[in-house]
């Protein structure tokens, strides 16, 4: 009898040290703040363990998130971040993301990931169809949901992409603009992506500066290899007032998938970004719904 009952006692300590292991195991991070910080709605101050799936809101206060992988982000005031493992989603507010390289963020369905390694980004998001994105230190990589390349954002640039309703839009077309180079390679003044161009006549406008419509043709999973744009129009640049020279406007970028057209400009004056750097960005939404992207 007391055997069994010793066997029962070693079998239900093995159990919970089984089960105090599985959860130390799920820990992805800790969330730190010096003021409160909501974890799932529940106000949490202080630091606290955070588990892949937590729905972490930003106070009044900016709050420090480190992620068991050895990257990190500042959450501004009023920020909302959904947490994994290897990402972040971020639902409202401006994160600025360290080691985006290794730990990826997302937001309103694009992908921001690092393309040098320790790469950190401010990340804005205003609404569900405006994203900002900065790069402080390195570059980053914006990609959209369909896995294409869309942006290298360099430092000191900073970056807002808009979607918007555009019934009839191609699906994968792009606007582009810059120097045509040998092999027909052209890098986006905008957003710093260098395709290849496909298509007819091309040879003569090689070393010119030229503004280009067309499709991209699949996705491309990596940053190194330019994309292949179909050209369906293309144009010398001198020819729409340009003086023989690209230069980056405001609005020269754009991708389109579907009905949705995905502008990108370069961003000036108080952006959402600046403003959450400030510390002066502040929102007030219903709660969000955490889910699995």
């Amino acid at each position: 009898m007391i055997l069994r009952l010793q066997s029962a006692i070693s079998l239900f300590t093995c159990s919970c040290v089984i089960s105090m292991a599985s959860a130390t195991s799920s820990n992805i991070g800790l969330v730190m703040s010096t003021g409160d910080v909501e974890v799932d709605g529940l106000r949490v101050p202080g630091t606290s363990a955070i588990f892949s799936g937590n729905l972490i809101s930003s106070g009044d206060r900016s709050s420090s998130l480190q992620f068991s992988d050895g990257t990190s982000a500042i959450m501004k005031p009023g920020a909302t971040v959904t947490v994994y493992r290897e990402r972040s989603v971020l639902r409202q507010g401006v994160t600025v993301q360290r080691g985006v390289d290794k730990h990826a963020v997302l937001a309103d369905g694009l992908r921001i990931s690092g393309a040098t390694a320790n790469a950190a980004v401010l990340v804005g998001v205003r609404d569900l169809s405006h994203v900002e994105v900065a790069a402080q230190e390195g570059e980053s990589d914006v990609w959209n949901s369909t896995g294409n390349l869309i942006a290298r954002v360099e430092p000191g640039k900073t970056l807002s992409f808009g979607m918007n309703e555009a019934a009839g839009a191609p699906a994968n077309g792009v606007e582009i603009f810059g120097i045509l180079q040998p092999h027909y390679l052209l890098k986006d003044q905008i957003t710093s992506v260098t395709y290849q161009l496909r298509g007819a006549d091309l040879e003569p406008l090689v070393g010119t500066s030229v503004q280009v419509t067309g499709t991209v043709l699949g996705s491309n999973p990596s940053s190194s290899t330019p994309e292949v744009v179909a050209v369906s129009n293309i144009m010398p640049y001198a020819a729409m007032g340009g003086g023989g020279q690209a230069a980056p406007s405001t609005n020269g970028g754009g991708i389109k998938k579907g009905v949705i057209v995905l502008l990108i400009f370069v961003a000036f004056g108080a952006t959402l970004i600046g403003l959450g750097a400030s510390g002066s960005f502040g929102v007030s939404t219903p709660p969000v719904t955490p889910a699995t992207p």
